[in-house]
């Protein structure tokens, strides 16, 4: 069902508990905010902060930028930031725990922060967190899926709006299907409620639909993500 999936897969590995950052200045950060996924623990000998923590790759990029400015496969996160969000230490600790089944994907920047020391701290400072919602491996291309604003009478129609996370490149498509990453029916419909507000990012492919109106595309999810919620908004 999916276009070429198996073959655009991303591995989404675990990603371990940290700590926050503390009020050190940051030294070198990327220029832009990414979405970031993670690959891999850490788990070299040698003392923390240069070891110990995880890695990170931007996803739909071959090459992720470091908080060394070096472009690699993948990067090292010794740290993870929240402070830029509303989040408790329970609700960071809580979103860390989605992390460890490869079950989330943030918005952040990589940066290297400056200690009382001479080392510098690779850290994720991150503005969005957003958990999976099915059982299931992020296979494809990642996308973040909105409502187009545009209400047709036949089908298929354009109704969704789709960006493709990393690239500026957006586009409008005929049909979104979460059901098909296996999910349970109340996320599935959570998902489809939040396309009008937060959207939804997903990973996945397409097929071609066909309708009184010709022909379209249509997203078939095998993962999706909805943002994080802090417990004092639940």
């Amino acid at each position: 069902m999916l276009n070429k999936l198996a073959s655009s897969a991303l591995a989404c590995m675990v990603l371990s508990s940290t700590a926050l950052a503390q009020s050190d200045p940051i030294i070198s950060p990327t220029p832009f905010s990414s979405h970031y996924i993670a690959t891999r623990l850490d788990l070299r000998k040698c003392a923390f902060p240069a070891c110990g923590g995880y890695y990170v790759k931007a996803v739909n990029r071959a090459l992720t930028r470091c908080a060394d400015g070096t472009l690699r496969k993948e990067c090292h996160v010794a740290v993870l930031n929240t402070k830029a969000l509303p989040w408790s230490d329970a609700d960071r600790a809580a979103f860390e725990q989605s992390f460890i089944p490869g079950q989330g994907l943030v918005r952040g920047q990589l940066v290297a922060v400056k200690g009382s020391t001479a080392l510098r701290t690779d850290t994720l400072v991150i503005s969005e967190g957003w958990v999976g919602q099915a059982d299931s491996k992020p296979l494809g291309v990642f996308y973040q899926l909105k409502n187009s604003g545009i209400v047709c009478i036949t089908t298929p129609c354009p109704s969704i709006n789709e960006t493709t996370l990393n690239y500026p490149i957006s586009r409008n498509i005929h049909g979104l299907d979460l059901a098909a990453s296996g999910a349970k029916p109340a996320q599935v419909e959570a998902g489809l409620n939040a396309l009008g507000s937060t959207g939804v990012l997903a990973a996945g492919g397409h097929k071609t639909i066909t309708g009184p109106a010709g022909q379209g595309q249509q997203f078939i999810a095998s993962q999706f993500y909805l943002p994080f919620t802090p417990a004092k908004t639940r």
